[in-house]
């Protein structure tokens, strides 16, 4: 399961199948994790902030060696026409033609097909289609939750994918929610902690940095 999936199971609420986190938000971290997963695979790389305001945070490609994931390697594929995009400009959902425009329901429907949710048609009011997406099986989010409890309440060292998992959920805010019950303080304080610390390549950093700003960004139109 790719570290976007797993953090859109955790975005949504298992009876219901609603979203509990905002558009601007939800779309900016599913493209980040996106860049974050190729990053970690070392396909791509990310211009460091010394590079100055016009260079900084850009989109490189190191390999463009098929990952064997569609979504992994549409969004390669996609990076590659750009000529060195910023990380900004392709995750952003106020972008033209963001790599997030579609994604969501692309992650949504492969949980579906992969019998971890159940895709429930309905209507508002009576007169808007609506789609919801109630988990069909928990297993999977059961053992997403089990590692973030353990790096973020029983301090046990994670790797570097529940790292990057446990940073997009502090950068949008939606930590609590992914871990209730736990000590608020104590969660944040550990998250804070692994998302700042010296734990992945500069470059999934600079998406993690990247994700705040488009959603802020996002939020403020």
């Amino acid at each position: 399961m790719l570290i976007a999936e797993e953090f859109l199971l955790l975005c949504l609420d298992d009876e219901t199948g609603r979203r509990s986190i905002s558009s601007e938000k939800i779309e900016p971290a599913l493209g980040g994790a996106v860049l974050v997963e190729l990053a970690l695979l070392e396909r791509i790389g990310i211009t460091s902030d010394e590079e100055g305001l016009r260079k900084r945070r850009r989109v490189t490609i190191t390999s463009t060696k098929p990952t064997d994931d569609p979504v992994l390697d549409d969004a390669l594929a996609y990076l590659q026409t750009k000529g060195g995009p910023k990380v900004q400009d392709v995750i952003s959902p106020m972008a033209w033609k963001p790599m997030t425009k579609g994604l969501r329901k692309k992650l949504l429907e492969r949980l579906a097909a992969s019998g971890v949710l159940t895709e429930h048609h309905g209507t508002a009011l009576g007169i808007f289609s609506t789609t919801r997406w109630p988990t069909a099986d928990a297993t999977a989010e059961t053992e997403v939750r089990a590692r973030l409890r353990s790096a973020l309440v029983d301090g046990l060292t994670p790797t570097e994918r529940t790292v990057a998992l446990v940073a997009l959920l502090y950068a949008t805010g939606h930590l609590n929610r992914a871990l209730p019950g736990e000590d608020k303080k104590l969660v944040k304080q550990r998250a804070k902690a692994l998302a700042e610390g010296d734990w992945a390549a500069r470059a999934v950093k600079a998406v993690i940095d990247s994700i705040q700003a488009a959603g802020a960004s996002a939020a403020a139109t």
